[in-house]
């Protein structure tokens, strides 16, 4: 089944984007954080970049290799500190770095398997999922502090974990489905309990409605609830005992990778095959930003008058 064509990012966001990634070798992005001093956090195929509000680069660290670069690069912010992992497609494993704001490594590590998705709670506690290898999914956990050690909070054969976000000290979230991972595939939220390991609520279910998932690629805290963004590009608010509350925003489907939230902003992390000036299709990738009050992309004017 093909997805009908999009009406607004068929042409270039250059007026609409806030930082324009692609210049920077910032290729496909799967990442966003944002730090204590308002700069952004990039974790992207082409490596890690840190950017301040206007686009202005401050910091990078380069992957020499990108079109070789495996998925699913992460980053996050805890204090003054960030959390950095990406995947090397030959070895199998994960390189985690901790580092300071200047970009400076305070710790490394390798840990076996592929990451999927990383979140920290308020405590320093970092969770993360593996992609699927043999026929058991778990949602590890390590202290910032010392993440030379990884424990198995909840493990899952009849199902895999995928986008994880830290709610509490003792309360996680998870977007699940079921294998093999295509469009007939079962999905749900989960709340785990930490302390417990055990899932201790499901809700939602696969579909493209409202209240429904489609595969989420991002999950963040929002107050005592939570904001999921899914391939469909829109971001739905849930509370914590799991009832639909409203479509916070909306953007073209498979364009958004990730996003953080900034005050009544979500900062979407995107990438996708967009016309520039000349009309020649490109892969371009950006950073928007879309207000979490029910906004949606606008119809692009120039696709509306060629229908």
């Amino acid at each position: 089944m093909t997805e009908t064509p999009s009406k607004t990012a068929n042409h270039q966001r250059l007026a609409e984007m806030s930082i324009h990634l692609t210049p920077l070798g910032a290729r496909v992005p799967y990442s966003i954080s944002i730090d204590n001093q308002q700069n952004i956090w990039v974790a992207t195929k082409g490596g890690l970049f840190k950017m301040d509000r206007f686009g202005e680069l401050l910091f990078q660290e380069k992957n020499d290799s990108a079109k070789k670069a495996e998925p699913f690069c992460q980053v996050a912010f805890y204090e003054n500190r960030i959390i950095y992992a990406y995947s090397e497609g030959m070895s199998g494993l994960t390189l985690l770095k901790i580092m300071t704001l200047d970009g400076e490594t305070i710790s490394e590590q390798f840990v076996d398997g592929k990451i999927q998705s990383l979140s920290v709670n308020d405590g320093g506690e970092m969770f993360l999922t593996k992609r699927v290898k043999g026929e058991d999914s778990i949602v590890y956990s390590s202290d910032i502090c010392c993440p030379s050690c990884w424990n198995e909070v909840i493990c899952e054969d009849e199902y895999v974990f995928q986008t994880v976000c830290a709610l509490s000290s003792d309360l996680l979230i998870a977007s699940t489905c079921t294998l093999p991972i295509n469009m007939y595939s079962r999905q749900f939220l989960r709340l785990i309990n930490v302390t417990e390991g055990k899932v201790v609520k499901s809700f939602s279910k696969e579909g493209k409605e409202d209240g429904q998932i489609f595969f989420p690629l991002s999950i963040q805290k929002y107050g005592s609830d939570v904001l999921v963004l899914d391939k469909t590009g829109r971001i739905q608010q849930f509370t914590q005992d799991g009832e639909f509350v409203r479509v916070a925003a909306k953007i073209d489907a498979y364009l958004g990778n990730a996003f953080v939230v900034d005050e009544d902003m979500a900062v979407i992390a995107c990438s996708g095959i967009v016309f520039d000036k000349d009309n020649q299709t490109i892969c371009d990738d950006w950073v928007e930003k879309v207000r979490l009050d029910g906004s949606k992309w606008l119809p692009d004017p120039d696709f509306v008058d060629k229908k």
